[in-house]
């Protein structure tokens, strides 16, 4: 368990079919809006948005979740560190529908349910907590889709990357691999990233490497691979069982629409100074890349969507631009 935390403290200070190799279009440089340089917070882990608020998850601090209200930028806090009823340690906002979140806690290996009213005052209401009681996977992150079944990362006890369990929590099956001659045996840690959902569409993006991929779970649990990219190369040493020190970072976040698939991307290594992202990538659901766009003299590690704008926060800003401007290569 102490494993798994420091696991997501690390990311969290780190955030202060086609198939093969996938170049990316030349880069539309933007200026966005600054919203605030004042947050009171540390870089989250996880930005979501809430219509009216946005939705800022900060594991292993005082409280847990941060509702930041976008017309007064009032922020109001909830959930507290600990392992009681309403409490977590590195809380993961896996799903939203309507005035219901769900939350996943992978050190104490449960998935709550609350009604979420969001008006004078934050209000949480716990409808439903579900266990994950399966010892020989560790899940490192889980994703609730709309169709019902969830899909987690297994960070280790596993051979495939992903798995497919039901609204329980129960296991239905393991699915989703990235052949590396020589990788560890049921360690997928280096692989480790960022779910996103539409209907039945499933999009996964890796943070410590460029790997894009995107499946069907159709309503019979068949898991079907669309497409994958590779937007930089996993380097993996098999003679010294080590992972290449030049291996760049991937993507920090990823989201989409109806339409579009939205992915934070580094490709920058360890000797940049700074490591978070620049560049927004838009990929098209069937794997087209349409868009490269750079915000000029910004970095930023996660990224919201609400309707026509898109919110990146990163270096003690919050930024925000109309996505809908952008010049994207339909």
């Amino acid at each position: 368990m102490r494993i798994i935390y420091s696991f997501y403290l690390l990311l969290f200070l780190v955030s202060c079919g086609n198939k093969g190799r996938k170049e990316v279009l030349s880069e539309m440089e933007i200026v966005p809006e600054l919203v605030t340089d004042e947050l009171p917070i540390l870089p989250p882990l996880q930005m979501k948005d809430m219509k009216t608020h946005l939705l800022f998850v900060t594991p292993g601090m005082e409280h847990n979740l941060l509702f930041f209200d976008k017309e007064t930028q009032e922020v109001s806090a909830w959930g507290k560190l600990g392992n009681g009823p309403d409490d977590f340690i590195s809380a993961l906002c896996i799903g939203e529908k309507e005035n219901r979140i769900k939350l996943f806690d992978s050190n104490l290996r449960k998935c709550v349910e609350y009604e979420l009213l969001l008006q004078d005052t934050v209000s949480l209401s716990r409808l439903q907590e579900y266990r994950y009681r399966t010892d020989s996977v560790t899940l490192l992150g889980l994703h609730a889709m709309n169709n019902g079944v969830m899909v987690g990362f297994a960070g280790f006890g596993c051979d495939n990357m992903f798995v497919l369990l039901n609204e329980k929590m129960e296991m239905i099956k393991s699915f989703g691999n990235i052949a590396i001659e020589g990788k560890p045996e049921k360690n997928n840690l280096q692989f480790y990233g960022w779910f996103t959902s539409y209907k039945d569409k499933l999009f996964f993006v890796s943070q410590l490497t460029g790997y894009i991929v995107c499946y069907t779970i159709d309503g019979e649990n068949n898991t079907i691979k669309e497409w994958e990219h590779y937007l930089t190369e996993p380097l993996y040493d098999a003679e010294t069982q080590k992972w290449d020190k030049e291996n760049k970072y991937g993507f920090y976040d990823v989201l989409c629409n109806e339409d579009y698939v939205f992915a934070a991307f580094s490709g920058k290594n360890g000797s940049d100074k700074k490591l978070l992202p620049q560049n927004i990538l838009v990929f098209t659901h069937t794997g087209r890349l349409v868009g490269n766009i750079r915000y000029k003299d910004v970095s930023f590690g996660k990224i919201a969507l609400s309707d026509d704008s898109l919110y990146t926060i990163g270096e003690d800003k919050l930024m925000i631009c109309n996505w809908k401007n952008w010049k994207l290569q339909n």
